[in-house]
């Protein structure tokens, strides 16, 4: 991971192509194929070290996976139990993020079996002295580099996960920041040694809304507790007559549980604030401590610290991993968990981090003589897209700048967007952040300039308004407050009535034109 990068946010972001990636197409370290990049083009990277299948010479799925170097030789040190069905859950959540989002997560698979090599551990032991199984380690970490580059030059910050599968006896999801049962156990995390080493260390000091580290943790917006509060239901269509018949035990039927989280379902077993004397697996593991933001102490990482990039360990249980038929006896729950587990990573990161499109304008009302204003991007990236509505304003869509003496008298919004497109249908890209713009036309004012005068009654109306005016007023369009055009009346007098019966209760702004020129404005309320 590129550590200590000076980072100049109007420089860094390129327009989203600073590097040679192709979102969401796999390239691969060798023609063995045993290391898999997915790049991406969202402030995201998920890495899974231990699910891969691969042994070397062999075939799967009609496809023969050669070892070009050398066959590999079963690890003799460290373990050798693969998380099963990480490979496939990983892809999985990539899958749902791009259906929400159009854009790709990054994604890293090690997809040679732990017994040949393990990622997550430090070189000697991950390879246990082959050179082969080294060589494919610095694949690994460099992909992920690659992807922390890419993040931190085109988004400023990001979060990486780092995916893995356990089995404990109560079935809860574990999330590491390489914070200790000990330390968990004790209550106060914000001491300043425990944030200094914490995977999310850089988060303490840049997240939106100055939560502590304790509440980042654990509190109500922490990753543990949207695992909570997701919609999935799936744990419990587990056989009862399986091991893990504490779940949904606790009173608990819906989402989730996870560790650490805002959750106290009761006795020791059931408070998913803290692991007490259970299980649970902290974060302290080399892919956490070195892609993360801790300062690299306190752990078997020597890599760690002053990047943008937070790091999180997660390690889902074995129920949520089941594939059903023809794979598993128990019903599918992988599949359906895969959606949950992206929408929670989307509403972290979108609570925290995403301040990526916020801009102003130097006021929010402007006149038609006055000088073409521009935005500034207060903390959004550049490289983005700025679109208004309704129709009526000039603005021009890479800058933002607003041709004053083009655009009609009304009001707008300007919605100004970075990432990916969201959707087929929607013009806006992924992240968005919208403000409200007022056109005026004080030369031709009707309540400023006596040469144009409109007199309104009754006002407020619950029906028919009528209009009086000094000129001939050729149409009348009518606005909602947040610049919507509701109505449209052709009239080519200077006095009427308009029947304003269709509108619901509310204000509106009534606009006057004479040759489709605005000649002024007036506030109307339908009762």
């Amino acid at each position: 991971m590129m550590k200590n990068i000076t980072f100049l946010l109007s420089f860094a972001m390129l327009s989203f192509v600073a590097y040679a990636q192709t979102p969401g197409v796999s390239e691969f370290s060798n023609s063995n194929q045993y290391i898999e990049y997915i790049p991406g083009n969202l402030p995201i990277i998920i890495s899974a070290p231990h699910g891969g299948v691969l042994q070397s010479g062999e075939t799967i799925g009609g496809v023969f996976y050669p070892d070009n170097d050398t066959n590999l030789p079963d690890r003799t040190c460290g373990t050798n139990e693969r998380d099963d069905n990480t490979d496939i859950l990983i892809r999985r959540i990539q899958d749902e993020i791009f259906a929400q989002t159009g854009g790709y997560a990054h994604v890293i698979i090690n997809n040679l079996h732990r017994s040949k090599m393990d990622p997550n551990r430090m070189p000697s032991e991950a390879s246990c002295g082959n050179s082969h199984a080294a060589s494919y380690w610095a694949d690994f970490h460099n992909y992920i580099n690659d992807a922390s580059q890419s993040v931190e030059a085109n988004w400023g910050k990001g979060l990486y996960i780092d995916l893995h599968g356990q089995s404990h006896t109560i079935p809860r999801i574990e999330i590491g920041y390489n914070i200790s049962a000990t330390e968990l156990n004790s209550g106060d995390l914000n001491a300043q040694s425990i944030i200094d080493k914490s995977t999310i260390m850089n988060l303490v000091s840049t997240n939106l809304n100055g939560y502590s580290h304790e509440e980042l943790v654990r509190g109500e917006n922490s990753l543990g507790q949207l695992f909570q509060e997701a919609p999935g239901v799936f744990y419990n269509s587990i056989d009862p007559s399986g091991p893990e018949t504490s779940y949904p035990g606790c009173g608990v039927s819906s989402g989730y549980r996870a560790i650490p989280s805002n959750s106290n379902h009761g006795s020791s077993d059931c408070d998913d604030t803290q692991p007490y004397s259970n299980s649970y697996f902290d974060g302290n593991f080399y892919n956490n401590r070195r892609h993360g933001s801790g300062d690299g102490t306190g752990g078997p990482a020597s890599i760690g610290g002053s990047g943008q990039i937070d790091g999180i360990m997660t390690e889902v249980n074995r129920r949520v991993r089941d594939l059903g038929a023809p794979f598993d006896s128990r019903p599918n729950t992988l599949d359906p968990f895969a959606i949950d587990y992206a929408h929670v990573i989307l509403d972290y990161i979108q609570i925290h981090y995403d301040n990526f499109s916020e801009f102003e304008y130097a006021t929010d009302t402007y006149d038609i003589t006055d000088t073409d204003p521009t935005p500034t991007l207060t903390n959004g990236i550049s490289g983005g897209l700025y679109l208004s509505t309704p129709s009526g304003l000039v603005i021009d869509q890479n800058t933002g700048t607003i041709d004053v003496s083009a655009s009609t008298v009304g009001n707008y919004t300007v919605t100004y967007s970075v990432g990916p497109t969201s959707t087929s249908s929607s013009p806006n890209r992924y992240y968005s952040t919208s403000r409200t713009i007022e056109i005026t036309n004080d030369l031709l004012s009707v309540s400023e300039d006596n040469r144009v005068t409109v007199k309104l009654f009754p006002n407020p109306t619950t029906g028919l308004i009528n209009f009086e005016s000094n000129i001939l007023i050729s149409e009348i369009k009518i606005f909602s407050i947040l610049g919507q055009r509701v109505k449209t009346t052709t009239i080519n007098s200077n006095e009427t009535s308009v029947n304003l019966s269709d509108l619901r209760t509310g204000s509106y702004v009534m606009t006057f034109y004479v040759d489709n020129l605005s000649v002024g404005s007036k506030l109307i309320v339908k009762n």
